[in-house]
């Protein structure tokens, strides 16, 4: 007969195979609870030799990091500068994220004069270091002086007054740098974020003072180092004649040259710069050339118009032709622009006076005069010493007139004084 099921059989095979799942099961079990605790043996032993690693290696590099430090302090307590840098350098190629490493070499590479060097150390501090502040201020002095970078010294500053508004060094090599190179506006202004900090030098009232007529003893001497670096520079050639002695001083420029042949000569390279445009002004309106003036006015660039110098030559030009109101105008906007400009206000007098207005008039020569006896005092004085207590006393009353506020109120604070109630200051 054909093939014929067998149930019997199918049940065998099934329960065969549920008996060995079972018993599969059953061995997994038993052996489930070593093999865990194995591993985890296992894994506990790789990361304790992770940590072990971690930890010696940590405690390692802090030892060497100290057996450094001593060791450069050592050499920088003792003088030995080239110890000093070779100590530095081994450390910053073991480690050349370290900070330390590289002021000490910059402070070895500095005594070595390395300048170079040592700037370029300075440069790489972190701004998050506890140093940063003071090692840029370094570096900022190195760019002024031994390096004769004065351009790059200044972006310097910029970025020191960014991480701190009242870092005082900044604002002094700033405010120097403006008056040595003649950068009146750039100057005012600083003059004015530094007295707003309260981190001014005393002597940034004298350079406000004198900003229309300022002359530097060395300033000179300053562009023509500069100038070396920077042959094509007009701001720094410009400023190396400007601040030669005039030429009815009776003392020679340092080439033996007229004062004036150097500035014509400058004038052609740079006919639109207003530094020798001023100087040029004033030139002749001492000498009472109208019509020079009346050329230089007519080719004044825009800028001029914030420029409260050739305000007070367009009021000397009006003046001489008689036309008051015209005068008058143009000598207001000279003082609106720069309040503490006296020799505008002497002129304003004038024209008070040729208007019958003599009251007014006779206020203001009180103050040209008074303004006349500061500038007396403050030539006597040398910018480097001491500014005298009278003379800031004097800055500060001559502020509170002219109508300056913020530095009548400084100068009082500076002394001791009570704030001042400078308001107006001149009549319009």
């Amino acid at each position: 007969m054909g093939n014929s099921e067998n149930p019997g059989s199918t049940e065998v095979t099934q329960c065969s195979l549920s008996e060995r799942e079972a018993s599969v099961r059953s061995l997994d079990s038993k052996d489930s609870a070593p093999n865990v605790g194995r591993r985890l043996v296992r894994y506990l032993a790789v990361a304790l030799l992770g940590a072990g690693f971690f930890f010696g290696h940590r405690y390692w590099t802090r030892s060497w990091e100290q057996t450094y430090l001593m060791k450069c302090r050592e050499a920088r307590d003792a003088r030995q500068w080239p110890e000093l840098r070779r100590i530095s350098e081994q450390w910053g190629a073991w480690d050349r994220s370290n900070a330390d490493a590289t002021l000490f070499l910059a402070d070895a590479a500095n005594h070595l004069r390395d300048f170079e060097t040592a700037a370029r150390c300075l440069a790489l501090i972190p701004e998050s270091h506890p140093k940063s502040l003071p090692s840029l201020v370094a570096l900022s002095t190195l760019q002024f002086g031994p390096l004769n970078q004065p351009i790059d010294g200044v972006r310097t500053c910029e970025r020191i007054l960014k991480l701190d508004r009242r870092a005082t060094a900044a604002h002094q090599q700033l405010i120097e740098f403006y008056a040595v190179t003649l950068q009146r506006r750039k100057l005012e202004h600083q003059i004015r974020f530094a007295i707003e900090c309260s981190r001014e030098p005393p002597k940034a009232y004298i350079y406000l003072f004198l900003m229309d007529t300022m002359r530097i003893s060395g300033a000179s001497e300053s562009n023509t180092r500069w100038l070396e670096q920077s042959p094509e520079s007009e701001l720094f050639a410009v400023a190396r004649v400007l601040h030669m002695p005039e030429p009815d001083s009776g003392l020679r420029t340092p080439s033996g040259d007229d004062k004036y042949s150097l500035v014509d000569a400058l004038f052609k390279r740079f006919p639109g710069n207003l530094e020798l445009l001023a100087y040029k002004v004033d030139v002749s309106l001492r000498s009472g050339d109208i019509q020079e003036v009346t050329s230089l006015l007519s080719s004044l660039p825009p800028e001029a118009d914030d420029d409260n110098r050739f305000w007070r030559a367009k009021g000397w030009l009006h003046l001489n032709r008689n036309e008051l109101t015209k005068a008058r105008d143009a000598l207001n906007e000279a003082v609106h622009l720069f309040p503490m400009d006296w020799n505008a206000r002497n002129l304003l007098a004038d024209v008070l006076r040729r208007e019958s207005l003599l009251a007014d008039a006779e206020k203001l020569h009180d103050l040209v005069q008074s303004a006349r006896q500061l500038r007396i005092q403050i030539n006597a004085i040398a910018l480097d010493s001491e500014i005298p207590t009278e003379v800031l006393t004097e800055l500060a009353r001559l502020a509170k007139q002219c109508g300056d506020a913020q530095v009548a109120d400084a100068l009082n604070r500076r002394l001791g004084l009570a704030p001042s109630d400078a308001g107006g200051g001149h009549p319009r």
